[in-house]
């Protein structure tokens, strides 16, 4: 009986081993199977942050997802900083404008002294001084330059010429000209207006108040020795004025020492003979418009010696 039970016992053992391991299988693949179902919700949880999601063994595209904003500066700093280079680059631009109408300047001072000194000192060696006499004794002067103040001893200097600034020379039209463009004009004269006198008849304005004579220098004034000493000043002088100019002369005055000693000489202009009708007299020394006459003077060597001169040119206006 007993060993009926100890077979029966053997038998079973087996069994039950076997039942156990295939249980143990069982579950070791119901948990594999619950892993790999796992796995997909948290891979579809992460796709939105990689661009994929997958369902069980499929792969499924998806729209990507935005970049992200990049490091570079901002659009409103950027145009900041242009506009700061412009306006830097426009500033730069003025100054040196600024130094080359500044370099023009100095140029055209050096090309004409005269424009802003009017003293011409001429020394016994022949040398030509521009400037400005600011000091002077018995013994020296001294003048400012272009290059700066210089001393002199008036025993080296032989003349001072004083340039007078002439006034813009005016474009002469002749009168047949004049009448000629205003014929052609298209639009019609303008009246000249006219004056209310005391006895209320209107008065024309006279035509010396319209048409005036102007008489100018042409060139400079040339200065020459003779054979006996004299000095000979000649030129040529030109009417610009619309008016026929009587008497034309020119005025020399001679300064004589530093004291301030002047003589005046006058030499009359030769232009063309004119006669008055109401005294009959002739002179050859009228000018008319557009005309040029010249002119000489002669200084004779007992005259003396001079330190500079200037001159004045005038004339007179007859009917």
């Amino acid at each position: 009986m007993k060993a009926k039970i100890f077979f029966a016992a053997l038998l079973i053992f087996p069994l039950m081993q076997g039942c156990s391991l295939f249980g143990s299988k069982s579950a070791d693949k119901s948990e594999t199977e619950l892993v790999k179902s796992a796995q997909p919700a948290s891979e579809s949880q992460t796709a939105p942050a990689t661009g994929t999601a997958t369902a069980g063994s499929a792969e499924v595209k998806t729209v990507p997802a935005a970049p992200l904003r990049s490091g570079s500066p901002d659009q409103n700093y950027v145009v900041n900083e242009l506009t700061f280079e412009v306006k830097k680059l426009a500033a730069e631009l003025k100054h040196l404008r600024s130094q080359l109408e500044e370099l023009q300047a100095n140029s055209q001072m050096w090309m004409n002294p005269l424009a802003i000194y009017d003293k011409e000192i001429i020394t016994d060696n022949g040398t030509s001084i521009y400037g400005k006499i600011i000091y002077q004794d018995d013994k020296i002067i001294k003048v400012e330059t272009l290059v700066g103040y210089l001393v002199l001893d008036k025993s080296s200097i032989v003349r001072v010429i004083t340039n007078v600034p002439e006034e813009p020379a005016q474009k002469y039209v002749p009168q047949e000209l004049v009448s000629d463009v205003q014929k052609r004009a298209a639009y019609p004269s303008v009246p000249q207006p006219g004056y209310i006198s005391k006895s209320g008849e209107p008065a024309q304005i006279p035509e010396s108040s319209v048409k005036t004579a102007n008489c100018v220098l042409l060139g400079n004034i040339s200065e020459r020795k003779d054979r006996s000493g004299n000095t000979i000043f000649s030129g040529e002088v030109k009417n610009i004025g619309a008016r026929r100019a009587d008497f034309v002369k020119v005025n020399f005055i001679f300064r004589k020492n530093w004291s301030g000693d002047t003589k005046t000489r006058t030499a009359f202009v030769e232009g063309s003979y004119f006669t008055f009708e109401d005294s009959g007299i002739t002179t050859n020394n009228s000018l008319l418009p557009g005309a040029t006459g010249k002119f000489e003077l002669i200084i004779p060597k007992d005259f003396g010696s001079f330190i500079g001169y200037s001159y004045t040119i005038e004339w007179e206006q007859y009917q």
